[in-house]
């Protein structure tokens, strides 16, 4: 009830925040005809998260749970507030009843549960929508795990097909979750390897290896091609190797937030201070659970290392703060091993003040922090702020102020931006629309062509390209365009709009 409360006390502001145009623009109001259709379940099923060309994550149940919100409310931002919202107090609850089945104290599950709930840098998961698919991936991986356990305790068929259940929602929320079997292997291998029968161990790696395959079958047919390659995996872990530092420092020392991290303008002191300090304090606690503690470990490294992984590496941010929520878990069961926790009393009444000056201090961070995601130009303001070397966030803060009629600061910002990366895919496009509303036809054509040097298959460049034509009465170039924009996206209403009417033009 305590967890229920607090957490509507600390997020309650983010249900009159708007959309961020950070993706959830996509997500909901660009594909809501499709995805508000329940019809389509079977379309999000065999289909990429966006709907869209390229295809690269395969992620249908945050479509699904955004389908859930569309028949309550339409596209009206509260309702997708308050599902996230909830989301995270579910989490929360959990993980309160993750630690007490790990057999810590009741008072320090509980404890552990609030810092969660209330930590700063979670707080990316909650207030903008799209971060729901880490906070519900977290629900499904932590009720499969719960399942496990009871399974391990107790072998019955409804907690084997718990732990399987749970396991299929979280791989369709999100590809992370196929670390969750090797976790399992590794939970009664090295934690409790006399608490299970062999018999008991291989239906487990038998029903995890059926759900995976399952999985795989359909994440196949959905993106038609595999987009992750070894060479993308080694490469880009270890080009972003550096952001462990920065986020093990977020952990303890939550001050240098950023919606939108570049390792340019991270502060990885935070973490070369927090690390030895962290170890030093395990090192000298005297009644840590050691299989534990290797265990929270793994938990950790085995889910924070795929969000290293890029798979458009190319200005996209290298640690996006939501992508801790899971590994998170691993980082509390680390901190319950240390003796000075453990052996809080309680109740003590300056452990009950201090523990809540903590849990205060944290509040205020997240409601500061939380503020960044109130509307689109706050969002990309803030993400310039904190990230002023990425060409990514200047662009999009150049798109906003395009949305606001501020033509002369959305041009700054894209040349800011291709300052930054002279291949800044739509830069070059979305100045060429500032030209183009201007009659400043010339620079346009320059400007689109150029965007198509960069990206080929940028269907609006295409589109643009066909409306410069039309503009200009050369109907036949612009016919060819518009059929250029709808063989890359078939889906793109304005392109055939704009054909009908040529068709008619021309008849």
């Amino acid at each position: 009830m305590l967890i229920f409360i607090f957490g509507w006390l600390l997020y309650g502001q983010t249900l009159f925040f708007d959309f961020t145009y950070f993706d959830d623009q996509s997500l909901v109001l660009e594909n809501y005809p499709i995805v508000s259709n329940v019809k389509n379940i079977g379309e999000i099923f065999l289909n990429d998260v966006f709907l869209s060309t390229p295809k690269f994550y395969y992620r249908p149940l945050l479509n699904l749970s955004l389908m859930l919100d569309m028949n309550i409310a339409g596209t009206l931002p509260f309702i997708f507030h308050f599902s996230n919202i909830l989301i995270h107090i579910l989490a929360a609850g959990l993980i309160f009843g993750l630690l007490t089945k790990l057999k810590y104290q009741k008072p320090l599950a509980f404890w552990l549960a609030l810092f969660f709930l209330f930590h700063p840098v979670l707080t990316q998961a909650v207030a903008w929508i799209p971060g729901r698919n880490d906070s519900l991936l977290t629900v499904f991986v932590l009720a499969a795990f719960l399942f496990f356990l009871n399974f391990l305790d107790q072998p019955r068929l409804r907690d084997y097909l718990g732990y399987l259940f749970f396991l299929l929602l979280a791989l369709f929320t999100k590809e992370t979750a196929i670390f969750l079997p090797i976790l399992i292997i590794f939970y009664f291998l090295v934690v409790a390897p006399k608490k299970s029968a062999a018999s008991d161990r291989w239906l487990l790696v038998g029903g995890s290896l059926v759900v995976g395959v399952v999985w795989f079958i359909l994440r196949s047919l959905a993106l038609e091609h595999d987009p992750v390659t070894l060479k993308i995996v080694t490469s880009t872990i270890l080009k972003n190797a550096p952001a462990l530092l920065v986020i093990i420092g977020k952990t303890l020392w939550p001050f240098n937030l950023a919606v939108l991290p570049i390792l340019a303008d991270a502060k990885i002191i935070y973490g070369l201070i927090v690390t030895p300090l962290l170890i030093l304090a395990l090192f000298f606690s005297r009644q840590k659970n050691y299989r534990h503690l290797v265990f929270g470990l793994a938990w950790f490294v085995l889910f924070l290392l795929p969000s290293f992984v890029r798979l458009n590496p190319v200005d996209t941010p290298d640690f996006l703060e939501h992508r801790l929520y899971l590994p998170f878990i691993g980082f509390l069961i680390i901190l319950a091993e240390i003796d000075w926790l453990k052996n809080l009393n309680w109740p003590k009444k300056t452990v009950k003040i201090g523990a809540t000056l903590v849990l205060i201090g944290m509040a205020f961070l997240v409601f500061r922090h939380s503020l960044s995601f109130k509307d689109r130009l706050t969002f990309w303001q803030s993400a310039v702020a904190t990230a002023p070397h990425s060409a990514l966030a200047h662009r999009n803060l150049g798109a906003m102020y395009y949305l606001a009629d501020n033509f002369a600061a959305a041009e700054k910002q894209y040349h800011q931006a291709l300052a930054l990366n002279e291949r800044e895919a739509m830069a070059h496009n979305n100045l060429g629309v500032i030209y183009l509303s201007q009659k400043r036809y010339v620079q346009a054509t320059k400007e689109f062509q150029q965007e198509l040097a960069v990206n080929p298959n940028y269907d609006k460049a295409l589109f643009n390209l066909g409306d410069l034509a039309y503009r200009q009465k050369d109907y036949l170039k612009a016919a060819e365009y518009f059929r250029a924009a709808l063989k890359v996206n078939p889906r793109y209403g304005e392109a055939y709009e704009y054909l009908l009417i040529l068709q008619n033009q021309l008849r």
